[in-house]
This record gives C-alpha cells, structure tokens and sequence, in this order.
C-alpha cells in the first residue's frame, strides 16, 4: 500500500462514518415522529372543498392508517378567517392546510400562525429541493418559508372567445385585443374584485411585455363593458352580444359541456404565459394539536408518492418534476419547461393587486364608464 493511500484511508472512513450517520439521525428521527402521530391517532387538514381535491389526500390514510385523516372541506378564506377566530378564543384546533395560497399568506403569514416549512421535511426525498421545478422550493410568501407552492400549471385562459365569431389565428398577442376591430365587442369579469381576475390581473401588471400601458389601453380605449358576474359574461359571450370575454374562464367547460359556442384562445403566447398552484399549496399551522402528525402529513403529501395521489386525482400539475406527466389533460401545454416563458404569479413578486386594479379604477372614471350601464357602452353591469 502507497503511502498515499495510507494518508487517505482515515478521510475515506470519516466520509462514512458522517454520511452513515446523517442517514441514521433522519431516520431516527423520522420513526420517533411516526411513533409520536400514531399516538397522537389523528390529523385535522383544512382543505379546499372540491371533490377531486379531497380525494387526493385522502390516499394519506392508505399510507398511514393508524393516523386518522379528518378533513374539513373550506376555501382558504374562510379557513384562515376560522383560525383567526379560533384563536381569539384560545382554540387551536387545525393541524396544516391545502388548498389556495393567498389567504394563508396575506392572513395567516402576519397574524404569526404559521410554522416554517423547511424545519418539517424530514425524508431526503422532500428536502432535496432537486426534484422540483427549477431545482428550488416554491413559496407564496416574502419571508419564503411559510406557503409552499407544490402545483403550478400553465395557464392560458385569461380570454376566451366566441367560435362563430373570432378566429385563434386573428389574435398571437394580447396586444390584438386592442386592435379597432374588437371595439365595443369585450366583455369582461370585474378585475376590481377580489378572487377570479386576480391572477390574470397579476400576469396583466406585471408582464414588461403588457403592464400598465396595455390595461390602460385595453379598459380605456376598447369600451370594454364590465360585469360583476362571471355568468352573466358567459351567456354574453354564448349568445354572441360580445365575441370576446376575460377573466371568465371558470364558465367555460360548464358552457362547453351545454354545447354552446365558446372556448379559451389559448394561442396568445407571444407575452408568455403565467403559472398558477391554484389549490396546490400546502401550510403548517403552529400551535397545532398534532403536531407529529402534522408533520408526517406534510411529508407524505410533499413525497413523490403524495405528490403523484394529487396530481392523478386533481388533475393539475405538480411542481415535482421526478412523477410522470403523460396522465394530466393536455399535458404538454398544462406542464411548464425549465427554460419557459412565465410569471408564476403565486409569487410573493407579484402579491400586490392594488397598482393594476387602481389603472382599470381610474380609466373607467376618466372615460365615464362606471356611470354607463348599457351593453357596448363600455359600462359596469351589476349581476344578474
């Protein structure tokens, strides 16, 4: 034996000393953390009322059976607004919640009833952050720890249109919506509420390709006519009064489905297009009754195997890139590329919704519109 390989003998030990023992302490660690939820017995999970979405957590108890799974089917709003009002009360009842991320950051961030994240992946598989998109976590808050962003599909519906009236081929860019000949013929979801236009409103403002310029344009100069319901636009849109609607996509399959002539012009691409998790976001609320099984949940749900459940039962796509995609409905538009084009506008970046919807504020009062209630008037119509 060479005198070098004498000298690296001891670091060729230590190497596997360290990393046996770092393989030990996780999985020590881990099975005091199973055997700690097993006596716990239970998991409260708030989780967004869709039937999909709750079927997909519900493989949780398939893995873990001695843990009993109790979902409450809530929105994100009126789940954050239960745990503020629970603890006014000195009531600490809800373990983690999955579903839409806006809410938990914008609520439960500042209210200081989160735990972070990263301190609760346990299992090599979570923590590697090499198995998401873009080799890195997700989250919806600024301090980038709390809201874990686990889903984020492409989206390309912010306008849908009439079959019988536009043509896909007419409009590459948003800018075209502005073109003359769509004058007096869009019809448009409110933006100035909170929920439906948000996100597309985000992707609008913050795109150095649009921005305020674009909505200025758009809501000043199109007599864009603005309702404050989503149906009322669709039928609109259906019966041809208007050939092009936005923010309405939520109508369209329901309208699709009746056989009416609608559809998302996905072939706007030439400003990019934005990621959204939807309901895809997951949060550990602190104070937590089971606080083990909380954790356990959470690494379950964040593993290749959960994260597979609720891709196949939500169909939308997870941000884990190491689960097949071929399952998901138009899975080459819905599944972003590495090097795409997008705004993820879950982002803390683009959190802010006040600038984008003051320009739509001020425009409609500069031209008159909030006082004009007549279709192709450019007026605000009340809901139906």
């Amino acid at each position: 034996m060479t005198r070098a390989w004498v000298l690296l003998l001891p670091m060729f030990f230590l190497t596997v000393s360290v990393a046996g023992g770092q393989s030990r302490d996780w999985h020590t660690e881990w099975e005091k953390i199973v055997k700690a939820a097993k006596a716990e017995r239970e998991v409260a999970v708030g989780c967004e009322p869709a039937v999909d979405n709750q079927n997909a957590l519900m493989e949780f108890s398939k893995a873990y059976p001695d843990i009993q799974l109790k979902i409450s089917p809530i929105g994100a709003r009126d789940f954050a607004n239960r745990v503020m009002a629970e603890r006014r009360a000195e009531r600490y009842l809800a373990d983690v919640f999955s579903g839409g991320s806006t809410s938990p950051t914008q609520v439960l961030v500042p209210a200081k009833a989160l735990d972070p994240m990263r301190p609760a992946l346990i299992l090599p598989e979570v923590a590697d952050e090499s198995f998401w998109f873009r080799k890195k976590f997700h989250f919806a808050d600024r301090e980038n720890q709390y809201v874990f962003l686990s889903a984020g599909a492409v989206i390309n519906d912010v306008v849908v249109y009439n079959t019988k009236l536009v043509r896909p081929d007419e409009l590459r860019s948003f800018w075209d919506l502005t073109n003359p000949k769509w004058k007096g013929k869009i019809a448009a979801y409110d933006p100035r509420l909170p929920g439906g236009a948000s996100n597309d409103m985000r992707f609008l403002y913050y795109n150095p390709k649009l921005g305020p310029k674009f909505i200025q344009k758009l809501f000043g100069e199109m007599e864009v006519v603005i309702a404050a319901d989503r149906r009322q636009v669709m039928d609109w849109l259906a019966t041809g009064k208007y050939a092009i609607a936005l923010f309405a996509s939520r109508e369209v399959d329901t309208a699709k489905r009746q056989g009416l002539p609608v559809d998302e012009l996905t072939s706007l691409k030439a400003e990019g297009s934005h990621l959204s998790s939807g309901a895809g976001s997951i949060a550990l609320i602190n104070r937590a009754p089971h606080p083990n099984a909380a954790r356990v949940f959470i690494n379950w749900f964040l593993s290749r195997k959960g994260q597979t459940a609720w891709q196949k039962n939500t169909d939308r796509n997870s941000l884990r890139t190491d689960i097949p995609k071929e399952s998901l409905t138009g899975w080459k538009e819905q599944v972003p590329q590495e090097d795409g084009d997008y705004i993820f506008t879950n982002l803390a970046a683009y959190d802010d919704l006040t600038p984008g919807r003051k320009i739509v504020e001020e425009v409609l009062k500069e031209t008159g519109k909030l006082r004009s209630g007549a279709p192709g008037a450019g007026g605000v119509q009340s809901p139906r």
